[in-house]
C-alpha cells in the first residue's frame, strides 16, 4: 500500500514464467468478476462499516475509486488501484488531535450546534455557518479499508 498526499493506493507485483503471468492476470483483472475488483469491493464494505461506527460520509471517497492500472511485461504484472479523493489517505491511515487553520478564514456548517453557537453565528441548513480562523479538532481513527482489500485478495490468491 502507498500514499501520497492525495491518494490512498494499493499496488503488487507478481512475477514469473509467461503462462503463470498469464493465469494471474486472468484471475486478478480479465475474468467477469476479476479478483482485484472483488477486493475493491471488500474495501469499500470496509469504508461503509467504517463509515456507520463514526458517522462520517464516506460516499464522495467511495467514488474517487480511479479504476486498476495493470503493467504487463513478458516476466511480470503488476496491478494498481487508488482512491483520488484528499480525504481518503485520513480515512485509511487515521489521524491526531490537529488544528486546521483558514486560510485567512475558515467556513464551514456546524451540525446540532450547542446553544452557545447558535447564538454566535447565523442560521444555515441544520445548523449554523461558522466563521473563524482556525478549530482544534479530534484525530480520526484509522478505518484501512485499502489494507482489508489486500489483505483479501492476499487469502483469495493463495
Amino acid at each position: 500500500m502507498s500514499t501520497s498526499d492525495t491518494t490512498a493506493s494499493a499496488s503488487f507485483t507478481i512475477g514469473g514464467p509467461e503462462p503463470l503471468v498469464d493465469d494471474a492476470e486472468r484471475r486478478l483483472v480479465g475474468e467477469s468478476n476479476p479478483l482485484v475488483y472483488q477486493a475493491v469491493r471488500v474495501s469499500h464494505g470496509t469504508l461503509r462499516s467504517y463509515a456507520s461506527r463514526t458517522d462520517y460520509d464516506i460516499e464522495a471517497i467511495e467514488d474517487s475509486f480511479g479504476g486498476v492500472e495493470v503493467d504487463r511485461t513478458d516476466t511480470g504484472i503488476t496491478v494498481t488501484w487508488r482512491w483520488d479523493h484528499p480525504a481518503a489517505i485520513f480515512m485509511n491511515n487515521g489521524t491526531s488531535d490537529h488544528t486546521i487553520h483558514g486560510d485567512p478564514v475558515l467556513s464551514f456548517i456546524w451540525e446540532d450546534p450547542p446553544a452557545s453557537a447558535r447564538e454566535r453565528w447565523p442560521d444555515e441548513g441544520d445548523g449554523v455557518r461558522v466563521f473563524t480562523d482556525k478549530v482544534s479538532v479530534s484525530g480520526l481513527p484509522q478505518s484501512r479499508f485499502v489494507q482489508s482489500g489486500l489483505e483479501w485478495l492476499r487469502q483469495e490468491g493463495s
